[in-house]
């Protein structure tokens, strides 16, 4: 029996390019027990490195695999024929050769950013208080959604996967990569918030039905943000805080965060309840780091996102944190921060490249720093885009 492990995220594309027969013995070879494979993934433009130089276009909310659509409730969002594959023979020879080489296949899977559902259905994505859809989120309030969401994770957990990293299965902010996306204006954290808060109808009725008045909050939004769109914003010398927000808007505010965050804990309860059903592990790729990149407390923020932590905790096996930080202090900092804050199994996620890591001796630093910790199991982002020399790297880490 392993006494630790380390997956590898990874991108379907590493196996249209070679067969799983040669890439999981080196990977193995490299240290590495396993891989999280993305099997539903966002759009981006890559530089793939490692079978040799090539970019790389993904398409967004694209499936890796032919789903399987009687996985789904009657009423749900379906993936369509342009986004997914038209068969499942790429899954299929990485799970079988897997099998015979005691190597973990996780799925990756990128819940609630998926442009190409949320264009189709707009009814379905995050709706401000202006009305307006921020289509490459989908709203986990929105009951269409919770069925394609509880779907994918019925699908993905019937292929013969070990765990499930779930990415994404929360609430965004108002920026979030778009291509050539523009905001040419200055503004505070608490006014992103505002602009980019939920008051679609499925939102507002789950407020409603729990006592609260989604109207007249919303009515208070929009007076809020009035300065800031005739004039100047008045927040931008003051953090965001759920104090600052009662300040501005009363104390309802807060009973409607209280209330996705609601949303979110039992979408979080039935995914898991699907996983371990099917015998998988949920892994919840935590992107609160992310939110301020000089915050050494990032769970403080998750709030921003509709998580609670200490309700989710009860529902996933592992908090998986993006540890995307340059030195091994900041690494060991945060990663006892996740300790103290959420306790239960951490597993770790760094990147070998650049901007984080830029020697082996810094790496070698940041896994012994983890494993001070007691966080002994590491996974490293992302195999497509790293040179040999990465590779290397991570082998002399983790021996």
């Amino acid at each position: 029996m392993r006494s630790s492990r380390s997956h590898a995220f990874t991108l379907p594309y590493t196996f249209f390019r070679q067969h799983p027969n040669e890439v999981i013995p080196e990977l193995q070879d490299c240290g590495f027990t396993g891989i999280n494979l993305a099997l539903n993934y966002h759009a981006s433009r890559d530089f793939l490195l490692r079978q040799g130089p090539h970019l790389e276009y993904l398409l967004d909310g694209f499936h890796y695999y032919k789903p399987d659509t009687e996985k789904y409730g009657e009423n749900s969002l379906l993936p369509t024929s342009p986004d997914h594959l038209l068969n499942n023979e790429m899954l299929d020879s990485v799970i079988d050769t897997a099998s015979t080489r005691n190597f973990d296949i996780n799925a990756w899977a990128v819940f609630l950013h998926n442009s190409a559902i949320g264009m189709k259905n707009p009814e379905a994505t995050v709706t401000n208080v202006y009305g307006n859809h921020f289509l490459s989120e989908l709203c986990p309030s929105n009951p269409r959604v919770r069925s394609y969401v509880l779907g994918l994770t019925s699908d993905l957990c019937s292929r013969g996967i070990k765990s499930l990293a779930m990415e994404s299965l929360h609430f965004h902010g108002a920026r979030h990569g778009e291509h050539h996306e523009r905001f040419f204006i200055k503004m505070s954290a608490a006014t992103e918030f505002l602009l980019s808060l939920c008051f679609c109808q499925s939102c507002m009725d789950h407020f409603t039905q729990s006592g609260g008045d989604a109207l007249r909050l919303k009515a208070k939004v929009v007076a809020a943000l009035k300065p800031f769109i005739y004039e100047a914003d008045s927040w931008l010398d003051k953090a965001i805080t759920k104090d600052l927000l009662a300040q501005i808007l009363g104390s309802e505010i807060l009973d409607y965060l209280r209330s996705r965050e609601e949303t979110l804990s039992h979408l979080y309860r039935e995914v898991s309840t699907i996983a371990h059903a099917a015998q998988v592990t949920t892994r919840l790729v935590d992107q609160s780091t992310l939110i301020d990149g000089e915050n050494q407390n990032p769970l403080e923020l998750s709030w921003l996102l509709g998580i609670d932590n200490v309700q989710v905790r009860n529902f996933v096996d592992i908090y998986e944190p993006l540890l995307y930080r340059n030195t091994p202090a900041a690494v060991w900092e945060i990663a006892d921060h996740y300790n103290k804050s959420v306790g239960g199994k951490i597993v770790a996620i760094l990147r070998p490249t650049y901007p984080d890591n830029t020697s082996a001796e810094n790496l070698v630093k940041k896994v012994h720093a983890l494993k001070s910790l007691g966080i002994s199991e590491i996974d490293f982002y992302l195999l497509d885009i790293m040179r040999p020399r990465d590779l290397q790297w991570i082998k002399n880490a983790l021996s």
